[in-house]
């Protein structure tokens, strides 16, 4: 079987990107498989067919890119590939799209608003002492790109930052807690959850108030939950919920921020999580009893 792993991003999500293809590229090899790594270019199409792609492997990432954009090129072309679809994907990619989903069905998630450029501009906004400190995000973006956390008045103009990358921006509440999440993946046509692992050695930035702004940089890693079984179950099933109502398929990692009071927030989906080898999906599957590889071929036969 001709599998083209497709790697590409915005220029902050590229070498990740790539790095994720580079490890599934090589699995795939030891498994038997005819593993290329193609970059998503403008005729990405022609050099699928020049190869005789029988299914793609998705690593792209961000927006452009697995945001839904290359997922409909390849649902218009007939070509099978690994993951969400583009309706699911660009919902996923959208945190403010999201954030309408989650309160709809009661998810418990952060407290959130919209700001757009044009009142951030003039002035049209404002926050009270007691919404300090809070995160402004720029809703397509992925990692810690696009992000900054707003500790005071001072901090404001820093919100200007963030509307590089999007316009409006989601302005949500700063949970002070500990970072979990919960991977999911189809495994012979059945959607395996994950347990619940807690993120560490992420890099950080940090605030005056002694929390922390947690920056998806590469340099992280994972351990099992120290979470009671009744609290764990209470998230995965959360993270199901939250796969079913964006219409996710194959496979996904939620995120999640537990306060003081272990009360559980979803912060986000992600519909194209990394899995390279250090990645924490795979670590989360490593914790389980999970085989690298063999969660990585299930994602590629869920594809066919």
């Amino acid at each position: 079987m001709n599998v083209s792993v497709v790697y590409g991003g915005t220029k902050e999500e590229r070498d990740a990107s790539y790095k994720n293809a580079k490890d599934i590229a090589e699995v795939l090899k030891e498994r038997g498989y005819r593993a290329i790594l193609i970059p998503f270019e403008h005729d990405i199409i022609n050099t699928l067919r020049r190869e005789s792609t029988d299914v793609v492997y998705l690593c792209v990432q961000g927006k452009g890119y697995g945001d839904g954009t290359l997922q409909g090129i390849l649902e218009h072309e007939k070509i099978s590939f690994t993951g969400s679809g583009m309706r699911a994907a660009s919902l996923i990619n959208d945190k403010i799209l999201c954030k309408l989903l989650f309160d709809k069905y009661d998810i418990s998630t952060p407290k959130w608003r919209i700001l757009g450029r044009k009142d951030y501009e003039n002035g049209d906004f404002s926050f009270d002492a007691s919404d300090y400190p809070f995160v402004a995000k720029a809703p397509t973006q992925g990692g810690s790109f696009g992000i900054e956390l707003i500790k005071s008045r001072e901090d404001l103009p820093n919100i200007g930052k963030v509307f590089e990358y999007d316009d409006p921006l989601l302005i949500e509440d700063y949970i002070d807690g500990r970072f979990f999440t919960v991977g999911l993946y189809e495994s012979n046509g059945k959607l395996i959850t994950l347990p619940v692992v807690e993120g560490i050695d992420l890099e950080k930035k940090e605030k005056e108030t002694g929390g922390d702004l947690i920056s998806f940089t590469g340099a992280y890693s994972a351990r099992e939950s120290s979470l009671d079984d009744k609290l764990a179950g209470r998230m995965e099933d959360m993270a199901r919920k939250v796969f079913e109502i964006t219409g996710a398929r194959a496979l996904a990692r939620v995120d999640f921020m537990v306060d003081a009071n272990l009360v559980p927030y979803v912060l986000e989906i992600n519909a194209v999580p990394g899995l390279k080898r250090a990645s924490l999906m795979p670590k989360e599957a490593m914790i389980a009893g999970i085989d690298y590889a063999d969660m990585i071929e299930d994602i590629l036969k869920a594809a066919l």
